[in-house]
């Protein structure tokens, strides 16, 4: 039986443009070196730990073997000023319609201290707990993360309903760790739980 029900922020709540110009492959071709280094160096870096943006930056470069400049320098600030995006009225109510049938609301999400919270008081209002990856030290790609959030829910895996516009860290790895789980945005996978709109939600919750 479902009780924690679980949302990704950037993508899900937060709808913004997706600006590719600073997205790790961008930065992978700016500094000329092989993008599932930078992938796997900007998660350990800038969504696992918290620090200001010289401190994030310095280990970056360090942990990949780059000269820190003026470039990338300017790359990161951009990134980091973009807007996140807004969540609309329509996701607000129906995260609101969850709570009110007695339903634990979480936000789970990969993301760096080094972005604006976008998120506005009614939906924080609404929320149980946020878990941000670089608070906990592992992103949704790491077992440890879903063990921290039952432990301090108090719930069991199979309690939780995990929703997220991403097939790996929102969907399979929530999955393989227990969680029910959703996946929001475009599918033709038939062996993918898949929805386009929020309120598709109570389709899977009980009545």
């Amino acid at each position: 039986m479902i009780k924690v029900v679980s949302f990704d922020i950037g993508g899900t709540l937060l709808k913004g443009p997706n600006n590719e110009k600073y997205s790790n492959k961008a930065l992978a071709n700016l500094i000329n070196k092989d993008y599932p280094l930078v992938r796997d160096t900007y998660k350990n870096i800038f969504q696992k730990q918290k620090g200001s943006f010289d401190e994030l930056v310095n280990k970056f470069c360090k942990d990949i073997n780059y000269q820190r400049n003026k470039i990338i320098d300017e790359f990161f600030h951009h990134k980091f000023d973009l807007n996140e995006g807004i969540i609309n009225q329509e996701d607000i109510s129906v995260i609101e319609k969850i709570k009110n049938k007695g339903y634990t609301i979480i936000l789970l999400s990969n993301s760096c201290s080094l972005f604006k919270n976008a998120l506005n008081s009614k939906i924080l209002s609404l929320v149980d707990h946020v878990f941000y990856s670089y608070n906990l030290g592992y992103t949704k790609e790491d077992n440890e993360i879903y063990r921290i959030v039952e432990e301090t829910l108090g719930n069991k895996p199979f309690e939780f309903l995990h929703i997220g516009d991403t097939i790996l860290s929102d969907y399979l790895k929530p999955r393989e760790n227990g969680w029910n789980t959703l996946y929001y945005g475009n599918n033709n996978d038939s062996n993918i739980n898949t929805i386009s709109n929020l309120n598709e939600i109570f389709n899977y919750l009980e009545e």
